[in-house]
Parts: C-alpha cells; sequence; structure tokens
C-alpha cells in the first residue's frame, strides 16, 4: 500500500507542498526588504491551490496519463502580490520585516503541525498492521 494513495497522507503531503512554496516566497521578500520597487508577494490560498490541483488531475484523467501521476498537485504554487501589504517605502518597496516575520512564524508552525499530524498518521497506520507500538 502506497501512503500517497490515502487520501489523509495526499491531503497532508499537498499542504506541506504548499507550507513549503509559502515560506520560500516569504524568505525572498526579507531578502528583497531594501530592493527598490520590490512588491511583496504570497501565494494562493491552500483552498485554491488544491481546486487547481483537483481540476488540473481531471484534465489529465480525461487525457488518458498515467494514474500514479494523478496523486495531486505537486507543481509550484504562484506568487500573487500582497494584497494587505502595510506600508510602503520612499522607493517603492512595500516589504515590511515585521509583517513577514509574523507570516513566516506562522507558516513555520502550521508546517510543524501538519508534519507532527502525518507522522501520526503513520504511526497509527504501523500499529494497526503490526499490532507493536
Amino acid at each position: 500500500m502506497k501512503l500517497d494513495e490515502m487520501s489523509f497522507f495526499r491531503l497532508a503531503s499537498q499542504r506541506l507542498d504548499w507550507l513549503s512554496g509559502r515560506q520560500r516566497v516569504l524568505a525572498e521578500n526579507i531578502a528583497n526588504a531594501d530592493t527598490p520597487d520590490y512588491r511583496a508577494k504570497d501565494v494562493q490560498s491552500f483552498e485554491s491551490f488544491l481546486e487547481d490541483g483537483a481540476a488540473e488531475s481531471a484534465r489529465q484523467a480525461e487525457a488518458g496519463a498515467d494514474p500514479s501521476s494523478l496523486l495531486g498537485p505537486r507543481r509550484e504554487v504562484e506568487d500573487a502580490e500582497t494584497e494587505a501589504a502595510w506600508g510602503e517605502s520612499f522607493d517603492g518597496n512595500n516589504v515590511t520585516l515585521e509583517q513577514q516575520t509574523m507570516l513566516s512564524s506562522e507558516t513555520a508552525g502550521q508546517y510543524r503541525l501538519a508534519a507532527r499530524l502525518y507522522r501520526k498518521g503513520y504511526e497509527l497506520l504501523t500499529v494497526a498492521a503490526t499490532g507493536n507500538r
């Protein structure tokens, strides 16, 4: 049995992919905090990410793609300019380090939670299959 075939593990894996993509975009924002005219970015919502992946999977299924490629979206999330930036400097840069740090910390916490849930699900399957803790 492959863990990716079970919906819980597929969803947890997709969430981890989305969170790592978001963390990458936030790190890029922080790195460009002093770049003139740089605009802070964020990723699409997780719900949109899942919907886009479901639509892509349906298109692949209609085209007769290999079933193992239909496990979910594995593409990188797209950047979208942040709607609620906290301010803008005189050089046109709207990155606020405090905001980006808060978003990064929030994303890291969500990643830890998703990773723990994935691990606990794996442990439950192991106990169910072997009877050992």
